[in-house]
């Protein structure tokens, strides 16, 4: 999810028009629509001890995406670090599973994204590399108990980040892997059904001529996150809003957060199956005026924005050696309020002066002294596009992304969600949190044996013996070497100690 409207002029070749589907079983059908919205926040999976799943408000989201898993070559996806899933980590994506269900929050991985999407056409381009792809998908719901896949391919027919195989066919090859991959869900998991939903571009799949029927797509679909953000930055000479209501005639790119979710509805998908997108974040850009600006078009140094907030810097894409930049530009929310930008949600900070657009119902900052213009959404821009979504009757919303807010623009999306019924926690498969009173399977050196945990005594009776084959979920007690232990996440096989350097085992006393 970058620079999603670099699309608009970089992909050259024009996308086929999908043939209509025929009648579809039954079987192969997703879900209609449900009632209840939906809030989906994707979780960057290089966040670690700056952003714990502990610090997400589950509350008000109901689906966390895990990003990315990496696309880059014809084959099944890869992690960029292994080390998220370790299980003694707080930021790991055990721990996420773990918080996410208990609090009736789905968790699913999306696949792709800016910098890993390389391979996508490679692999959606012949039925053999697509089964492997969906084979991995089903592997990794069932070892994680995990919720379905986020496809986001950025984008179909297009170089993206630069450096992305491309195929005239990549859209139909698209839709074959949708239809092929509901089909396996529909298979697999026939009591417990896993959603499919897309990341897609602001028109449908982008590119010069975008594609103008994609009803094929809509039976196997849950939901389409239209991304409505990145439409206008510093890779333009003009500057204008980043994530725009509607835009503009005339004036920056031609399509917002109305237009850009209209163009799918025009392309069949019905709007009980698209998300619209919002952006945690701003962006910058440096202007040329001479004079302060009453517009948010003017303009701009190109390509290359201003310094952002107090984690911007330098950025190299792994997978792509020409994608690089010495700045972003980028301004979390949270960073615009925790480093003096704006004293509230709607006042700036001196220098900087606050703006509000009414044609784009977004905010925008100017700064005098180094004529810095920074276009973000604040929770009044915001509440325009939940209301809208409402009325509209959209699936829901999602976010880019869940660290980038200090729980100000959560709150102000969250009606988006205040007519759901109580979330139940979500179910877990044995795989993942075994109880610690089960009957567990523990592997010796001459074979394999079955082993019943046993309870403590005294004043630990009734908890179960720690045992090295069972998996336990943050908040289990056992007991092991006479004393009576509690995990602080999940852990499976790691012995209970209180001088441990993971620190997984709390010691709570002596039975």
């Amino acid at each position: 999810m970058r620079f999603s409207s670099i699309l608009f002029a970089a992909a050259t070749a024009t996308l086929c028009y999908l043939q209509g589907t025929s009648a579809i079983p039954v079987s192969l059908e997703a879900r209609a629509a449900p009632s209840s919205k939906v809030i989906v926040g994707y979780f960057p999976n290089w966040l670690y001890g700056r952003y714990t799943p502990s610090m997400i408000d589950f509350s008000k989201y109901t689906h966390i995406y895990y990003a990315f898993a990496v696309q880059n070559s014809a084959g099944v996806p890869i992690w960029a670090d292994t080390g998220v899933f370790d299980t003694y980590v707080a930021y790991g994506f055990p721990k996420l599973v773990t918080l996410a269900h208990a609090a009736g929050v789905k968790v699913m991985v999306s696949v792709g994204g800016w910098s890993g999407s390389t391979g996508f056409s490679l692999m959606a381009a012949t039925p053999a590399t697509r089964a492997t792809f969906i084979k991995w998908n089903v592997d990794f719901i069932n070892t994680w108990n995990t919720d379905g896949v986020d496809i986001d391919w950025e984008y179909p027919n297009g170089k993206g980040a630069g450096c992305n195989a491309v195929s005239d066919n990549d859209v139909n090859n698209l839709q074959s892997l949708i239809q092929e991959l509901r089909a396996s869900f529909t298979s697999n998991f026939a009591n417990n059904y896993k959603e499919i939903t897309m990341a897609v571009h602001i028109t449908p799949f982008g590119g010069d001529n975008p594609v103008t029927d994609v009803s094929g797509f809509v039976p196997y679909m849950d939901r389409f996150h239209v991304m409505a953000f990145d439409v206008n930055g510093a890779w333009n000479s003009t500057s204008g809003p980043n994530a725009p209501f509607r835009a503009q005639s005339g004036y920056g790119y031609p399509y917002g957060f109305v237009e850009g979710i209209q163009s799918w509805v025009d392309a069949g998908v019905p709007p009980a199956k698209i998300a619209g997108g919002i952006a945690f974040y701003g962006r910058a850009q440096t202007l040329t005026v001479t004079s302060d600006p009453t517009t948010q078009y003017n303009p701009a140094v190109s390509p290359n924005p201003p310094l952002g907030d107090s984690l911007d810097g330098p950025w190299q894409d792994a997978y792509c050696s020409s994608d690089t930049t010495v700045a972003s530009g980028v301004w979390r929310f949270t960073n615009m309020r925790s480093q003096g930008l704006l004293t509230s949600p709607t006042t700036a900070a001196a220098p900087w002066v606050r703006h509000f657009d009414n044609v784009t119902q977004t905010p925008w900052l100017y700064n005098p002294t180094n004529k810095q213009y920074i276009s973000y959404d604040d929770p009044i821009s915001l509440g325009v596009k939940t209301q809208h979504a409402l009325s509209q009757n959209l699936a829901g919303l999602f976010v880019w992304s869940v660290e980038q807010d200090n729980g100000e623009l959560l709150n102000a999306i969250s009606p988006m969600v205040a007519g759901n019924p109580s979330k139940p926690p979500i179910g877990s498969s044995t795989s993942t949190i075994a109880t610690a009173t089960s009957t567990a399977t523990v592997s010796t050196t001459s074979g394999t044996a079955t082993a019943t945990p046993t309870s403590g005594t005294g004043n630990c009776a009734g908890v179960a013996t720690w045992n090295t084959s069972t998996a336990y979920t943050g908040g289990a007690q056992v007991v092991y070497n006479g004393n009576l232990y509690k995990a602080q996440w999940w852990t499976q096989g790691e012995t209970p100690s209180a001088t441990a350097a993971n620190g997984v085992w709390q010691l709570v006393k002596a039975c």
